[in-house]
């Protein structure tokens, strides 16, 4: 299935409840979409910074994302275009200011904190919104060239 850059080819949507017992399950579904992208299967770091990014954004979501609702759930978007891979973790908890937010001082070996400057430094764009349908943290990885599914 190719497509032009920008034109959204295929979209996986998953929601599960906010518990660590889901993350594995997450990350997984991660792996598997990129096996289905041959740009991905040729590149084989692809896929594993997709899956690392997708596991530090779905702890977040699962230590932070709390809403106090019954059903508290992260909503995990793949988007595929003919260039790119869009991924968004969703979640109603109180949010955050992505740019406020310092880069660990690795000098120090902190015991936390890494995990939003390992998606910025996997990922060739990473933006947060704050909406009322919740929050939404964007990480966008780049295809060398066009793709087939």
């Amino acid at each position: 299935m190719a497509g032009e850059s920008g034109e959204l080819m295929e979209e996986i949507r998953l929601t599960f409840p906010r518990k660590v017992a889901y993350l594995r399950f997450a990350t997984s579904i991660s792996k598997q979409i990129c096996q289905q992208i041959e740009e991905c299967r040729e590149d084989k770091s692809f896929a594993s910074d997709v899956e690392l990014c997708v596991s530090e954004a779905c702890t977040n979501a699962i230590k932070y994302g709390r809403s106090g609702e019954m059903e508290d759930v992260i909503s995990l978007y793949f988007q595929i275009f003919a260039d790119k891979l869009v991924i968004k973790v969703q979640d109603k908890g109180s949010g955050f200011n992505l740019n406020k937010l310092p880069d660990p001082d690795i000098e120090s070996l902190p015991d936390r904190g890494y995990g939003l400057y390992i998606i910025r430094s996997k990922m060739d764009d990473v933006q947060y919104v704050q909406t009322e349908e919740g929050n939404f943290l964007t990480m966008i990885k780049s295809f060398k060239g066009n793709f087939n599914v």
